[in-house]
Parts: structure tokens; sequence; C-alpha cells
């Protein structure tokens, strides 16, 4: 329970007004590295999306099995599953999100790949521009 001002509210009750206010914009950000994580949570969340992170692959694929997102954004190289272990999972899975996928990435070989395969909407190189990935995003939700 969280108490504030005399009302208590249960975490379920939050998070159904957070998502209201957040017209349902929910994005994951699955990236190993902290900062990238942190600071592009912080510019979406300033734009009333609702943010889930993923360290890695593995905790990509329990998140995606659990919700729906209107954009994620995707490393390729991380520890345990990598984002193209991530991307499979999605096509077999939940192929309806792959359209939402937005890969940021240093230059791995196989990124341009995935893009001219239709798998995701954009592959943004690193380090990226916050405007631009915001922008794409923005059109993710949109669609």
């Amino acid at each position: 329970m969280v108490r504030g001002n005399g009302f208590a509210a249960s975490r379920k009750g939050l998070e159904d007004l957070y998502l209201a206010n957040s017209d349902g914009k929910r994005v994951l950000i699955v990236d190993d590295d902290e900062a990238i994580r942190t600071m592009v949570e912080r510019v979406l969340r300033r734009e009333n999306f609702q943010v889930d992170c993923a360290r890695d692959g593995f905790e990509a694929i329990e998140k995606i099995s659990q919700n729906d997102y209107t954009a994620i954004l995707l490393d390729l190289m991380m520890p345990r599953i990598d984002g193209f272990g991530v991307l499979d999972f999605l096509q077999h899975h939940r192929p309806e999100l792959g359209r939402a996928v937005i890969v940021m990435t240093a230059n791995v070989p196989g990124a341009s790949d995935v893009m001219r395969t239709g798998k995701v909407s954009r592959v943004l190189a690193k380090p990226f521009d916050l405007n631009e990935l915001l922008d794409y995003v923005k059109t993710s939700a949109a669609a």
C-alpha cells in the first residue's frame, strides 16, 4: 500500500492512473548500458510515456510476454540474449510488435539487414540524437 495525505492506494491503482494519463503510450527500453537507459527513460517520461526498462534480451522477453508496447527501443549487442534473439522471439511469439521496434546500436554487422527485412521500423546509430529518437517513438505510438 502507498499512503499519502491520509489516502491509501494500491500499486495497481496508481499504475492504472498513470496509464490513463499516458494515453496507453508504453515504451520498453532494452540496453545493457545503464546511462543510455536512464537518459532515454527521462526524456520519454517528460513526454508522458510509461517506460519499462530491461538490461538484456532475457529481461526484455519477460516484459514483452506480459505487456503491450507502442515502441520497443532495442540494443543489439547485450549479454545473455542479444537483440537479435529478441527480434526472433518477437517474430515467432509477438509479430504484431515487430514494427514497433527501433534499434539503437553501434555499427554492428547485421543491423542494416534487419531493417531491410522489415523486422524493425528504424535503426539508429549510437550515439544518436535524442530529438530524432523521440520523433521516431512518437510516430510509433501514433500508429
